[in-house]
């Protein structure tokens, strides 16, 4: 399956991600490892995300895990930045 991923690694539950997009409207998901194993497989998944046309797009991780971070759309349309965002305190 042709897709844009992010392999964010072990993120702790309340970790934030902004996601930029430019060039295409694309639906963004926020996915444990087992989800993201059946996403690659064909299998029914479950996400944390949706459909995006504005940005930037803000994901918080819901729980500690493995986090892959997924974007359909159109590879050769589509420019994605991905950056975890940081409290100042």
């Amino acid at each position: 399956m042709d897709h844009l991923y992010w392999n964010l690694g072990t993120c702790a539950g309340g970790a934030v991600f902004e996601i930029e997009l430019r060039g295409s409207t694309a639906r963004v998901c926020l996915m444990d490892d087992d989800e993201y194993q059946s996403y690659v497989d064909g299998d029914e998944y479950e996400f944390f995300g949706g459909f995006y046309d504005l940005t930037p797009v803000v994901l918080q991780v819901p729980y500690d895990d493995h986090w892959w971070l997924i974007v359909d759309s159109y590879p050769d349309n589509i420019r994605v930045t991905v950056n975890q965002v940081f409290d100042d305190d």
